[in-house]
């Protein structure tokens, strides 16, 4: 103990000898590890830590698999089906957002809300710390008004009041008892298509008014609700997919027509199975830039070794074992490396706050994301990993040095031998192929960026405003009073200056709604087994103006296609030229949810369910004051003028209307287009920031590399010069030196990266893998930079002296 404290106190004074290099060393380092701690505490968090349920590995989430969704929400009478007939579960329940809206004082409130059948809780785990959780019976309709809140919610609405059990409750102009309060923590499963991410978002829980085999339409057809359950302990979900597509089995047997599968995904897979691609790039990218770091300081260690030749020297004759000598080394690294470590993580806490900040909605479990135990002790392991890396090669070089050449000849015939210059030259071509291989996937991200960015949306982003909005069923029951309503709104937000139309629909786009219907087609036979589909939409007369959606054939809705008038659709392009090739779509009839002969009126152009989704779904889309489906809708107004004094006159407008309505999620519609695009421009971010470091510490170790060559040289460059050796040829030399270094660099890493991008092809949009012009354009860039790199110490080089550089020593 007492040598290593020895080795301690003389290392500190060893760097202290040396500020600048020192301060150097511990800066790189710090970049390093500050980076790789920031990306691990995203991994930890996402993908690495339990769900935070009891026994998270008995949760599943249950798919229904049909010919072209293999990733289909549940059917009611399935489930009860499912329910009844398996007993791989040990609970399941279904679940689904049903927001609703407070009156509690003079604004009314939208809360997020929702519907569970009874077994929810006890699926999850969970029990509630007041009051109780639902009963079967309140899984039917008239007997669902209660509510379970949420521990946020019961805090900051009443102030964690012990009493608030057996209130009652106006939401969405009902009466609804509180009858418990969760627990902290209890996070939303996801599911939903308009669901951001994965976290403690819910305020509360109220029971699904569902009446098991109900004799409608919608009991066996529709599928619409999120099913999650609990394996019984020792069931894997392999077990539990094929119990349940025996039950699929059975149904198809006792009802025509059903041809349903199962699927089981462990909940913690649907969860962040889409987020682990990406976190993995992210953790490899930031894992070379820390490889970059230490063969940079590896290269600062060997130039200061020079220094260092005769003193080890002195130590061997003086009979110091070679494991000694290496043990103080070592020890110098590890001081060097756990410095770098201090400041890294200084770097990595403020990073962590800029990550969670830049990082996409979509992405899931982020309010997990801090600097904790586990990662301060990834941090440790991984300081002590990069000491070892970029301590242990130049330690052993030392410590192999022979005392007798150093202490005889001194410390440039010490140092002349060709081990040290090759290991310096392999290092630096490392760093070349490391900083290659980054800067190629930086440049992948960056051509599907610019991709995404040209797609042509098929809309018009700019200058519009949207929100959203949901009338209550109980103070709007049906069809008649809902359209009334959003009649007299569009009227009243078309006469705010500056508005030029006003849009309302089911859904807007880019935003992830993805509902399919089958339909039929009038005059074509119908085959059950293949049935055409498309998306379907509900729109207002104006809804395609607000949106900038054109208009390629026939006409939009107008304010007379009502209940009475004659049925009537707008579909886009690619179902026009899928379903009917080569001919007039307008006048053509569809038979659509038992409507018979709805008249195709419109072809607008094609939009994409997303940027990057590989192409156009058929869709058509319902006249909103013929069909009105429901009470929740999106508002969207064009307007000219200052978008911010729009939004903030929009609640009133409301509120004249209905006093206990509010409105949610207002925001310019170009920020929707920014989210949809938000991933890969995270990626590029981050990516192209991690390649342009490793590009800089690749320039500044091959600087340093020919910095320490020419220092060196000197006196064969005073010799050649004498000897009338011109600049240029001098100048070449040193040039070639780099070159070939960089030359040998950029042929590795252009082998790794054709071999490593291909981990990348779920990040890319309309760009291979292996684009050879992102290749040939970092390639280039690189060996541009290594000879800029070089060029400066071989300029000075030239300056020297001959007469000068023939006295150096």
């Amino acid at each position: 103990m007492e040598g290593l404290k020895q080795d301690v106190r003389y290392a500190v004074r060893i760097l202290r000898r040396a500020p600048g290099p020192t301060v150097i060393a511990v800066l790189t380092l710090a970049l390093g590890i500050g980076a790789t701690t920031g990306i691990f505490s995203l991994v930890d968090a996402i993908l690495l830590r339990p769900l935070p349920y009891p026994e998270p590995g008995q949760l599943v989430r249950v798919f229904t698999v049909e010919p072209t969704q293999p990733h289909f929400p549940v059917a009611v009478a399935d489930f009860y089906d499912f329910r009844q007939r398996t007993s791989v579960f040990s609970s399941s329940a279904l679940y689904a957002e049903r927001d609703l809206d407070l009156t509690l004082g003079d604004r009314p409130e939208h809360l997020s809300g929702m519907g569970v059948t009874y077994e929810y809780f006890r699926v999850l785990g969970y029990h509630p710390v007041l009051g109780r959780d639902f009963d079967e019976k309140e899984e039917h309709k008239n007997n669902n008004q209660v509510v379970v809140l949420s521990d946020r919610f019961w805090r900051t609405h009443f102030a964690a009041d012990p009493n608030v059990v057996g209130r009652t409750l106006d939401l969405s102009g009902q009466p609804f008892t509180v009858i418990g309060v969760m627990p902290p923590g209890v996070q939303h499963v996801g599911g939903d298509f308009h669901t951001p991410a994965h976290g403690d978002t819910v305020d509360l829980w109220w029971p699904l008014p569902l009446q098991p085999h109900a004799n409608n339409n919608c009991d066996r057809g529709c599928h619409y609700l999120n099913m999650v359950a609990r394996l019984k302990a020792g069931i894997a979900p392999a077990t539990g997919s094929a119990a349940m597509n025996g039950v699929s089995e059975q149904l198809a047997r006792e009802i025509p027509g059903y041809d349903s599968h199962v699927l089981i995904v462990p909940l913690k897979e649907e969860i962040v199975g889409r987020a682990r691609l990406l976190l993995i790039i992210l953790m490899g990218t930031v894992a070379l830039l820390l490889v970059i770091a230490c063969v940079n300081v590896a290269n600062l260690a060997l130039s200061r070794a020079t220094a260092r030749y005769r003193e080890i020297a002195i130590r061997s004759v003086l009979g110091a074992a070679g494991w000694r000598i290496i043990r103080q080394l070592l020890t110098e690294s590890f001081l060097l490396a756990f410095l770098g470590c201090g400041f890294g993580l200084v770097l990595a806490e403020g990073g962590v706050r800029g990550l969670v900040a830049l990082s996409p909605k979509r992405l899931p479990r982020l309010q997990l994301v801090h600097i904790d135990t586990q990662v301060l002790l990834f941090a440790v392991i991984v300081t002590a990993l990069t000491a070892l890396l970029f301590g242990l090669a130049p330690a052993l070089a030392l410590a192999r040095t022979d005392p007798n050449a150093s202490l005889k000849d001194g410390d440039r015939t010490a140092t002349s031998g060709g081990t040290r210059a090759h290991l310096r030259g392999a290092l630096v071509t490392s760093e070349v192929a490391l900083a290659l291989i980054l800067l190629t996937g930086a440049g992948l991200l960056l051509r599907t960026f610019v991709n995404l960015e040209h797609v042509s949306p098929g809309f018009n982003p700019a200058g519009a405003l949207t929100f959203h909005i949901d009338l209550p069923v109980k103070r709007y029951p049906g069809p008649p009073a809902r359209i009334h309503f959003y009649q007299n709104l569009a009227e009243r937000l078309r006469a705010l200056p500056g508005v030029q139309s006003v849009g309302i629909g089911s859904d807007i786009p880019w935003t992830g709604f993805d509902e399919n219907t089958d339909f039929g087609i009038v005059g074509v036979p119908s085959d059950p087994n293949r049935s055409p589909e498309a998306r379907y939409h509900f729109a207002s007369p104006d809804y395609f103006r607000a949106l900038g959606i054109p208009l390629l054939a026939g006409r939009f809705f107008e304010l007379t296609d009502v209940p009475k008038a004659q049925p009537v659709v707008i579909v886009n392009n690619s179902l026009a030229q899928r379903y009917f090739p080569g001919q007039d779509p307008i006048g053509k009839r569809l038979n659509l949810w038992g409507v018979k002969n709805v008249m195709i009126v419109g072809v607008i152009a094609d939009i994409k369910d997303s940027p990057d989704a590989p192409s156009t779904k058929p869709a058509f889309y319902w006249p909103d004051w013929q069909f009105s489906d429901g009470g929740e809708r999106i508002v969207t107004l064009r307007a000219e003028g200052n978008l911010d004094a729009l939004a903030a006159e929009l609640p009133q407008q409301v509120l004249a209307l209905d006093k206990d309505l509010p409105i949610t999620d207002v925001k310019p519609l170009e920020e929707v287009g920014a989210h949809a695009v938000s991933t890969a421009k995270f990626s590029l971010v981050l990516v192209g920031a991690f390649a342009g470091l490793a590009l800089v510490l690749a320039a500044i170790g091959i600087f340093g590399v020919v910095s320490y060559s020419v220092t060196q040289r000197t006196h064969e460059i005073g010799i050649r010069m004498a000897l009338g050796a011109s600049q240029e040829n001098v100048l070449g030399m040193i040039l070639k030196q780099g070159a070939i270094l960089g030359a040998f660099g950029v042929g590795v890493g252009l082998v790794a990266a054709l071999a490593l991008t291909r981990v990348m092809r779920g990040l890319l949009y309309r760009v291979s893998a292996s684009d050879p012009w992102t290749f040939l354009a970092v390639a280039l860039g690189l060996v541009a930079i290594t000879l800029i790199a070089c060029y400066i110490p071989a300029r000075r080089a030239l300056r020297v002296e001959p007469l000068a550089a023939l006295r150096y020593e």
